[in-house]
């Protein structure tokens, strides 16, 4: 077989050679498992094995003593109803008369007991025990008859009837109860002669057993433990930086092979690698101090685009609400267009005088409400705008990306409520919850289909649709920048409105 796998000629191979190369190849894995289910295979064999020699050595004893007891029951029991009887018609009184049927029940129960399968007791035991039930049967129906008659004064010949039917019946359950005996008498001379062979047979069982195990478990710890002895000899040579001694050598195929042969290797590549570890170290050196110089590249080119992108602004609104202001000059009093110009001139001077990335989240939320009043004088009754601020937020202390709702904002009226003739309510909300600030603009106007939300959250917007930095990809755009775990969330439905929710965790 060994041939036939290394390709030569082998006609004659060693049985025992075989089965150890086949052993070798094994894993310690399965090595453990057979050497596990071999002395769970012994263990579990020897104890059937004994369990059936002791079984079949007293199989049917205990039989043969039920039923021999049984027979004895059945004697007894007949005696004392005959006994009963007797007392009874004697003196006929309630207790005598109580102890007569209990005794009548007793013998009935005994005898219906009786083993009665001609399968189990054969022939002879089945001929008379069913001569045995057939005899009481018709003893117990004259029995009560001359027991009426007696009773009554009348003392006849049936009495004597009774007596001999008694005897006979009796008769019957003693040749039962000698033929039970003959048979349980043979059956123990046929175990006599295993049980005595017994022990002998238990010793031999035993001591294979104990040789089998002896057996198996030197081998397997010939194929395992002596491999790691020299492996653990030749990490202490290495220990003592001796790279010239021999390579280890097993026969195994197994983990251990494989483990013995990298080790080998590992040896021959640890003093090459030694001899070029300086110089790998001074090249990584060199590279990090590189990596960290475009690390600081990429992090001012990072700070100039987010400046850009906070520099940012759309003049169209800025245009349009002029146009607006312009027309309401003339259409109402000053005091309107005078708060009109009031809060363009908030917006102006937030967006020229903001140089810093952060404001106060106040600040954002007021310069939120003056561009609202400015796009309600716009659209009149068509757009409503409610402010949701929870009570127990500090929007003075908590600070936030400069110019951050109101491209948001501007979002949900240009391509929501502007969209829809009977206009729509914009409501902005704020709240904190778990070191996460939550700041909520949703709108009741036209809504976008499934595949545009899925492109703003995946990000994915291309750079002709961010309008020069104003928009959601612009938020989103920041967000990412200026905070770790930070999203914005953009939830809508065709028809029904946006809700887009920024999370800034702090």
């Amino acid at each position: 077989m060994l041939g036939i796998i290394k390709g030569k000629s082998e006609p004659e191979i060693n049985n025992m050679n075989v089965a150890k190369k086949l052993w070798l190849r094994l894993s310690i894995e399965r090595k453990t498992r057979i050497y596990s289910l071999t002395i769970i295979t012994i263990v579990i064999a020897v104890g059937v094995f004994n369990m059936f020699i002791i079984g079949g050595s007293v199989k049917g004893l205990g039989k043969v003593q039920s039923d021999l007891s049984k027979c004895v029951n059945v004697q007894t029991a007949f005696e004392e109803e005959n006994a009963a009887l007797e007392k009874y018609i004697r003196n006929d009184i309630d207790t005598n008369k109580d102890n007569y049927e209990k005794a009548c029940l007793h013998t009935r129960a005994c005898i219906t007991g009786l083993p009665y399968s001609y399968r189990d007791i054969g022939s002879e035991r089945y001929a008379r025990t069913w001569r045995i039930i057939n005899a009481y049967d018709y003893y117990e129906s004259q029995r009560n008859e001359v027991l009426d008659e007696v009773l009554m004064g009348e003392l006849n010949q049936k009495i004597y009837d009774l007596y001999d039917m008694q005897n006979c019946i009796y008769s019957y359950i003693q040749d039962l109860t000698k033929i039970t005996v003959k048979e349980g008498s043979l059956l123990y001379s046929m175990k006599e002669v295993i049980i005595d062979r017994l022990p002998f047979v238990l010793v031999v069982i035993s001591v294979a057993a104990l040789f089998l195990t002896i057996a198996f478990g030197r081998l397997l710890s010939t194929t395992v433990t002596r491999p790691l002895k020299m492996l653990a000899g030749g990490v202490h040579d290495i220990s003592e930086k001796r790279f010239d001694k021999e390579d280890i050598k097993v026969s195994n195929e197994d983990e251990i092979g494989e483990l013995v042969d990298t080790f080998n290797i590992m040896k021959h590549a640890m003093s090459d690698h030694i001899t070029t570890l300086k110089e790998n170290k001074e090249l990584t050196d060199r590279i990090h101090e590189e990596e960290m110089e475009k690390m600081e590249i990429e992090k001012q080119l990072g700070l100039a685009k987010l400046d850009l992108l906070q520099s940012q602004i759309n003049p169209h609104f800025l245009f349009n609400t002029l146009n607006v202001i312009s027309g309401m000059a003339e259409l109402e009093d000053a005091e309107t267009t005078n708060k009109m110009i009031k809060s363009l001139s908030h917006l102006f001077r937030y967006n020229l005088r903001t140089s810093s990335q952060f404001v106060s989240l106040s600040q954002e939320i007021s310069i939120i409400d003056d561009y609202m009043y400015l796009q309600k004088m716009r659209f009149g009754s068509r757009l409503m705008y409610i402010k949701n601020i929870a009570d127990d937020l500090d929007t003075t202390s908590i600070t936030v990306p400069a110019f951050l709702l109101q491209p948001v904002v501007e979002n949900s009226i240009v391509h929501g409520i502007a969209h829809i003739e009977e206009g729509g309510r914009i409501e902005l909300s704020a709240y904190k919850k778990d070191n996460t600030l939550y700041i909520k603009v949703m709108d009741t106007g036209a809504g976008m289909s499934r595949d545009k939300v899925d492109e703003l959250n995946a990000k994915s917007i291309s750079v002709t649709q961010e309008h020069a930095g104003i928009g959601l990809y612009n938020v989103q755009k920041r967000i990412n920048s200026l905070y770790n775990d930070s999203e914005v969330i953009v939830e809508s439905t065709m028809n029904k409105g946006t809700t887009v929710t920024i999370c800034i965790r702090y």
